[in-house]
């Protein structure tokens, strides 16, 4: 039966008491949560501000802000104009965005990452990611990705194709004649399948070149270096080059770069890495063997044997199997291999 709508509007007229007062119970409600809302952010922002000092990542989300909202007014936020330079210089200094983000929306009420990627181009956020993701010193959260390595360190570095060897991490200059009134870093230039020595660890990207640099160096052992090195014994030398796979090719292992190279196995002899000396004669601790021990390599297969009494190089692990219990070192060449615990002790130096 349809309902009479002058029913409904005599009902409605009847109470209009209980209309009123459920809007008042809603808006109530709605301002209710909107103020503890409120509330809550700025418990959480006065928690950080009280952090900045000894916060880095509170000091960086405010290097940000500052940075990409230079008024300092919210409602300009838009309005402003960025300054990349100033995010990518805070970016330098960032070991955990996951902190330096949660610090961010504490304070600003804002989401850091949805803010990048308004105000930046897409090849600009990507160079901000990219140097937060190259710093070594990076701390990472659960679900977070580590630090990206673009060499690991005592890794063996080849020239692929010919490559500047630079004195800093910069790929501005490039040798050419116009350049001759510019900052010149080139040392030289390396020639194709060149051992250049080994990877130190450190590692830079360059974002106005958008080339990722690695630290290579080496130690001279005289002994066996060129007459042109003879007088330069336990001399380092280092320089920057580009990680880049179009031009080194990066090994873990000798073996590995000597059946990829053949031609390098002779520049290994005098260009050691450099912890070559330390290792030979001494301050960290060294695997003497006791006895005549077998030699073996990862897969614990004998491969070598050394003499009684022997520095086999650097002690890194042990390894407990229903074999024995094995200790890994690393050799003065830079190479890992395993011996049987019993037969060796460790030297120290105090």
């Amino acid at each position: 039966m349809p309902t009479n709508p002058s029913t409904i509007e005599q009902q409605i007229g009847l109470n209009p008491a209980r209309i009123v007062n459920g809007i008042l119970v809603i808006g109530g409600v709605f301002v209710t949560y909107k103020l503890a809302q409120r509330l809550l952010l700025e418990y959480k922002k006065s928690t950080t501000q009280s952090q900045v000092d000894d916060s880095p990542a509170a000091r960086q989300a405010i290097g940000l802000r500052s940075a990409i909202n230079p008024s300092g007014i919210s409602l300009f936020k838009s309005f402003d104009t960025t300054s990349v330079s100033g995010v990518l210089e805070t970016a330098k200094t960032i070991i955990n965005l996951d902190q330096v983000a949660k610090d961010y929306s504490n304070l600003f009420g804002d989401n850091l990452l949805d803010d990048l990627q308004s105000e930046l181009s897409a090849s600009e956020y990507q160079t901000f990611l990219s140097i937060v993701a190259a710093n070594p010193k990076k701390q990472t959260g659960q679900g977070s990705a580590p630090a990206v390595e673009y060499a690991k360190a005592s890794s063996l570095v080849v020239a692929k194709k010919e490559v500047s060897l630079r004195t800093t991490p910069d790929a501005s200059n490039h040798g050419a004649f116009y350049e001759q009134f510019s900052d010149k870093n080139i040392i030289r230039l390396a020639k194709p399948g060149e051992f250049l020595g080994y990877a130190t660890g450190r590692q830079q990207y360059d974002q106005k070149n958008n080339v990722k640099f690695i630290e290579v160096a080496f130690v001279v052992n005289a002994v066996k270096a060129p007459s042109a090195y003879k007088d330069k014994n336990k001399l380092r030398i280092s320089f920057w080059v580009s990680s880049s796979s179009e031009y080194v090719d990066i090994f873990p292992f000798y073996k590995n770069m000597y059946d990829a190279y053949p031609a390098t196995t002779p520049f290994t002899g005098w260009m050691k890495p450099q912890d070559f000396f330390t290792l030979k004669g001494l301050p960290s601790p060294i695997l003497l063997s006791l006895y005549k021990v077998p030699i073996l390599n990862e897969q614990l297969i004998v491969i070598n044997q050394a003499g009684a009494n022997t520095l086999l190089g650097e002690p890194i692990m042990s390894l407990t199997t229903t074999k024995g219990e094995f200790t890994q070192f690393r050799t003065i060449d830079n190479t890992l291999r395993w011996v049987e615990k019993k037969y060796t002790t460790i030297l120290s130096h105090s």
